[in-house]
């Protein structure tokens, strides 16, 4: 591995294992649940989805005997359910399993920390460049963030993670032994979370295939990780045979997730949702913009001329190597997942943390190659200047969540003021399917399917939550027509208002249509938004009820006159 290995390195750098691997898991977690508790904003106010894992997690906490499966998501839910059940025990955040995640996250990632650190020493015998390279992963924006959070994806990830560290040292020199077991890991990280197969798994066969010589050999290992991927399916869907929606191997290894989702599909708008989801994985927005200088985006210039600088030290480095057996297969598997992955969540959501946190893993290895570039031209002081450019990613990064801090604790008061001023029993509110004050108001009044079908006469107290979606028939009808679309909406409102119920529009109603379409991101073109905007002020007339400091501006809704 001559490729990333210091001068003299190996003689320099032994032992030490036990004490840095506590170090990154105990420290890792230590540190990051302090960050847990200063941001106080389980949600992280980029997606409402933390909410509604936590309510699907609720039944395996509590009666996990007859909790539901979910295919795509297969594991998940029974390990952090027990978890939970852990950390009840422990008096951790006990009976509040949305923010019991965060706790479990942190921990996960913390863990994850020792998968870098294991795979950069084996790589590179240099153990201060292992300890920076676990330092720099959770100092990446995307990986801290998702670390403090309630999102699901931190358990498969490690997983994930876990796997390709172990493909790039093993494959190299790939045995029977290794490949059953990086595929047996591998497939329980998807089977966490079903769509982390695709991007990796192509890349895992291309560093079998690479990597060993002989033909044949390299039919065997392919063949043989496949058969472990299969093998573990069965065993899996054989262990909850029987279990409340429990599912076969085959409808485990494809689950559909998405596939045909509104999400689904290719545009050009994703091209820039993509560099944004690429730049935002190393460098946090949230205090970098500058709204008085137009077209200036510290953090999007300055992420992208630090991640091509990387490219610029480490894939020489690899290239040179490229007669190495594990020069590729450190580049076959980050490498690949990179590329794959890319061309995925072009297909999907591109800028979500959850969809490029695997697909940019490549960044923590290329930076440590171009730690031992720097060690090898300016020696510890290269390293030094290289550690407190990391840390002040990780000040920067952690700083960055400043504006979102402490929203948990806002948007309860904020729902108190809102049932106060509305009463839900008499009240419909029409909100954007993204907006938090759906997402709060679910968790605080209980979840809701949108729509007003199952409503009877107000008041009705039974769901308290009554609200319609202004996009959630584009959300499940992205094959309905604009018309179509603009006539339900009309529809469900008018059938409200008929029933005697007060319906209140959040935010919307000033909304202008550039903010509407950034709110909206992929799921409906500007024409369906402009048209369904362009109803709501033709057909009803809004007056002010109120205007809560959080939630932002209700108006009551009425029928124009005429109608």
């Amino acid at each position: 591995m001559a490729f990333a290995t210091a001068p003299s390195s190996t003689s320099r750098q032994t032992g030490g294992y036990a004490a840095d691997l506590a170090l990154l898991a105990i420290g890792g977690s230590a540190l990051l649940i302090a960050i847990i508790l200063w941001f106080d904003n389980a949600q992280g106010g980029l997606t409402g989805n933390g909410v509604f894992k936590s309510l699907e997690l609720k039944p395996w906490v509590v009666d996990p005997a007859h909790a539901p499966l979910y295919p795509s998501n297969y594991l998940f839910y029974p390990a952090y359910g027990a978890l939970c059940r852990g950390l009840d025990l422990l008096g951790v955040f006990a009976g509040d399993p949305r923010r019991q995640i965060t706790i479990l996250n942190a921990v996960s990632a913390s863990l994850c920390l020792c998968a870098v650190y294991l795979m950069v020493r084996a790589l590179t015998a240099d153990r201060l460049v292992a300890l920076l390279a676990a330092l720099f992963h959770i100092s990446s924006s995307f990986v801290m963030f998702l670390a403090i959070v309630n999102e699901d994806i931190l358990p498969s990830y490690t997983l994930l993670f876990a796997s390709m560290a172990l493909a790039s040292v093993w494959f190299a020199r790939p045995t029977a032994v290794r490949v059953v077991a990086v595929a047996a890991l591998f497939s329980i990280a998807w089977l966490f979370e079903w769509r982390l197969m695709f991007p990796t798994l192509p890349a895992m066969l291309a560093a079998l295939w690479f990597c060993e010589a002989r033909p044949a050999r390299r039919l065997a290992w392919i063949a043989l990780f496949l058969a472990t991927m299969g093998a573990t399916a069965v065993v899996v869907a054989a262990a909850w045979q029987g279990h409340n929606s429990a599912v076969g191997p085959i409808d485990l290894i494809w689950t559909g997730k998405a596939v045909r989702s509104v999400w689904a599909g290719f545009s050009w708008p994703k091209v820039g949702y993509l560099w944004d989801g690429m730049v935002a994985y190393l460098l946090g927005a949230g205090v970098a913009a500058i709204p008085s200088i137009p077209g200036w985006d510290i953090w999007r210039y300055t992420a992208t001329v630090w991640m091509l600088a990387v490219v610029a030290v480490a894939g020489p480095m690899l290239w040179r190597a490229r007669h190495e057996s594990a020069a590729r297969a450190l580049a076959a598997v980050f490498g690949l997942t990179f590329a794959a992955g890319s061309v995925f969540n072009l297909y999907s959501q591109p800028q979500d943390p959850q969809m490029q946190i695997n697909v940019m893993a490549w960044l923590t290895p290329a930076w440590a190659l171009v730690l031992v570039a720097a060690r090898r031209r300016w020696g510890p002081n290269g390293l030094a200047a290289l550690g407190g450019l990391t840390a002040a990613l990780l000040a920067y990064n952690v700083w960055s969540l400043a504006p979102l801090r402490g929203l948990d604790g806002k948007w309860q008061q904020a729902i108190e003021r809102l049932e106060a001023r509305a009463d839900p029993a008499r009240s419909v509110f029409v909100l954007h399917d993204f907006d938090w004050s759906m997402i709060y108001a679910s968790l605080h009044w209980g979840p809701a399917e949108p729509g007003i079908a199952a409503l009877g006469p107000a008041p009705q107290a039974v769901p308290k939550f009554k609200w319609i979606g202004f996009t959630g028939q584009v959300l499940r009808h992205p094959d309905w027509s604009t018309e179509v679309h603009v006539a339900d909406l009309r529809r469900q409102i008018d059938r409200a208002l008929e029933l005697g119920y007060d319906v209140f529009i959040a935010r919307l109603w000033p909304m202008e249509q550039k903010q509407l379409e950034t709110e909206t991101g992929m799921i409906a073109d500007g024409a369906r938004l402009a048209a369904l905007q362009r109803m709501l002020h033709t057909d009803y007339t809004a007056t002010l009820a109120f205007d809560d400091p959080v939630a932002g501006p209700f108006h009551q809704l009425r029928r124009a006159p005429g109608r």
